[in-house]
């Protein structure tokens, strides 16, 4: 059917109407955007550190600057290493141990120097240091250029599960902090359980230098502590007096103080790093401490309880792994059943991905048999 010229103009002029009309309401109306063409933006967070300070950041974070090896694990154990763009030399220095983190910016030999330079050319969204290193600068010096400074202890093993939550937050990891505190909850539930009512044992620590021991504000005071012990030189505090013995975290004892204090267990702790000692080392260690002038005395070696640790395994997930080592060679009949060197191997491959190894640990009675 043929339309006529009477009826077709009037069609058509109605029809560009309605197309004029329908057009207009489709740019007038509100445009809906697929929820994944919205960026995610960063959230602002506010939380106290471990000096008490309240800390802004966004989160999550996505580039850290790390001090201090129990921190850079603690980071890797809940984020993994991809956040992590700058560390210390002394961390780095373990490439076995850090592999994947060789080609990851050296920001300063270590927590107490801190290249302040290499960390602003890096803009991390945050930097972490622990309590005992140059937190106070670097928050002066960081902090009015927009960069963030959280204190965080992860070698703290009483603030184990506080620490896990933080970083887990901030790295938006919920999961795998939970997975980190149940690792820690475990061992320190079980060490908890099984010392009630022992009569506890007395320990002299002694880091790397000779008659260097550790006090009351160092984490090796209360991995000693934690694992049933009674540490020989806990009632020394520093004071003006002895200032220049040193700190909590190393502190110069007098051999004589040390007979006289009569331990029942003398823990030497050597060396750190990532890969185990020597046997024949260990056993030239401990036979130098057995031989000291007038140790002989000493319950703990005239008992062979003299044993040398290596720092990592006595430093494992924040020394919970160390206080299970100290638990075991106190009071070896509660603890029959646990191999720290099994726990410590978890903690190597589950939570900082590299292979096992074992041997980080020896005993007097062991080397002279």
């Amino acid at each position: 059917m043929v339309l006529s010229r009477r009826f077709f103009w009037p069609l058509l002029i109605a029809l560009l109407l309605v197309i004029g009309i329908f057009g207009a309401w489709r740019n007038s109306a509100p445009q809906v955007v697929p929820p994944f063409a919205a960026p995610v933006a960063a959230q602002g967070i506010t939380f106290t550190d471990d000096v008490g300070r309240a800390v802004s950041v966004k989160a999550p974070v996505r580039r850290v600057v790390v001090f201090n090896r129990y921190n850079v694990e603690f980071v890797r154990a809940i984020a993994g290493t991809g956040p992590i763009v700058g560390i210390d030399a002394s961390t780095a220095k373990e490439r076995a141990y850090w592999s994947e983190l060789r080609g990851v910016a050296v920001v300063g030999q270590g927590q107490s120097t801190p290249n302040y330079d290499a960390v602003t050319n890096l803009a991390p969204d945050l930097v972490i240091m622990p309590r005992n290193g140059a937190w106070a600068e670097a928050d002066r010096l960081l902090t009015p250029l927009g960069i963030p400074v959280a204190v965080v202890t992860a070698w703290d093993v009483l603030k184990h599960e506080p620490n896990a939550t933080l970083l887990g937050r901030l790295f938006e990891k919920p999961k795998e902090a939970e997975a980190l505190n149940a690792f820690y909850r475990h061992w320190r539930d079980l060490l908890s359980q099984r010392l009630q009512g022992v009569k506890r044992k007395r320990v002299y620590l002694e880091e790397v230098g000779d008659y260097r021991t550790l006090l009351p504000g160092s984490g090796w005071h209360d991995m000693i502590e934690t694992g049933g012990g009674i540490n020989v030189f806990r009632d020394v505090t520093i004071s003006a007096g002895n200032a220049a013995r040193g700190t909590s975290q190393g502190f110069t004892v007098d051999p004589e103080e040390v007979i006289a204090r009569k331990p029942d267990v003398i823990i030497k702790l050597q060396p750190g790093q990532y890969a185990p000692h020597p046997r024949a080392f260990s056993r030239a260690v401990l036979e130098r401490i057995a031989a000291r002038p007038g140790f002989a005395t000493i319950p703990a070696v005239r008992d062979g309880q003299v044993h040398h640790v290596s720092y990592y395994l006595a430093g494992g997930c924040s020394k919970i792994i160390g206080a299970l080592q100290v638990a075991k060679w106190l009071y070896p009949e509660r603890f029959r059943d646990v191999d720290p060197e099994a726990v410590m191997a978890e903690w190597l491959t589950r939570f900082q991905h590299v292979p096992a190894r074992h041997g980080y640990s020896a005993s007097l009675s062991e080397v002279r048999t």
